[in-house]
């Protein structure tokens, strides 16, 4: 039998996670869960934290979706000049980036919006946590293309799709199924936990060839 939360249970579950992590300052956070959906509200001081908040949520069992409202309050204002140059610098050093001279950074009262292309998601999301990493920024948008070095077919990269759901001990893959047209991977389905919508996501972004991932899998 499958074990059900309260909102309470969830929302106890939620503040201990977000509380006791080391990387969020949570003394201006509040949750709320209402038929198991989180709502994170107040505000963190750097862009990263919301965004630290957002996946701790997702983690905890129970949750349906996770709605986060946190504001960026910054301890003091950055240029754009400034974040964007700290961004060059880490994405430059950064070992998981092949060229980093490929991608294009634009910096406008602190949102960034990332463009060019990369050789595979990793890369792609790598850039992201470069970009989240520096000092005043208040969003990011990830606009990078994704464009693989190599061509592989549907069936090879729907193969390599399924081998990774089914190997992953973090989701129920029973209940997924798998169609790739062109690249583009489509996930549909449904899986016990918000979080296994993500974690499904994540295994295929991480098989190579995938152009894109269209999630549509749904919590049951």
């Amino acid at each position: 039998m499958a074990i059900t939360y309260t909102d309470q249970e969830i929302r106890q579950n939620v503040w201990d996670e977000i509380s006791h992590d080391v990387r969020i300052d949570s003394s201006s956070i509040t949750v709320t869960v209402t038929d198991g959906i989180v709502y994170l509200d107040g505000t963190v001081p750097t862009y990263s934290q919301k965004v630290i908040a957002a996946q701790d949520a997702r983690r905890i069992k129970g949750v349906v979706d996770v709605v986060n409202n946190l504001v960026v309050r910054l301890p003091r204002v950055w240029t754009d000049q400034e974040i964007r140059d700290t961004i060059r610098r880490n994405l430059d050093r950064d070992v998981r980036i092949t060229t980093p001279a490929d991608i294009n950074v634009a910096v406008s009262g602190g949102v960034v919006t990332l463009t060019g292309t990369v050789p595979s998601h990793r890369q792609k999301t790598a850039a992201a946590d470069d970009a989240w990493a520096a000092p005043g920024v208040v969003d990011v948008i990830n606009d990078i293309v994704v464009a693989p070095p190599s061509r592989r077919t549907d069936a090879e990269i729907e193969a390599g799709v399924r081998r990774a759901l089914d190997t992953d001990p973090d989701i129920n893959a029973a209940r997924i199924t798998v169609s790739v047209v062109n690249g583009v991977v489509y996930l549909r389905g449904s899986v016990p936990t918000y979080y296994q919508i993500d974690q499904a996501a994540d295994d295929a972004w991480g098989v190579p060839g995938v152009v894109d991932v269209v999630n549509e899998l749904t919590v049951s």
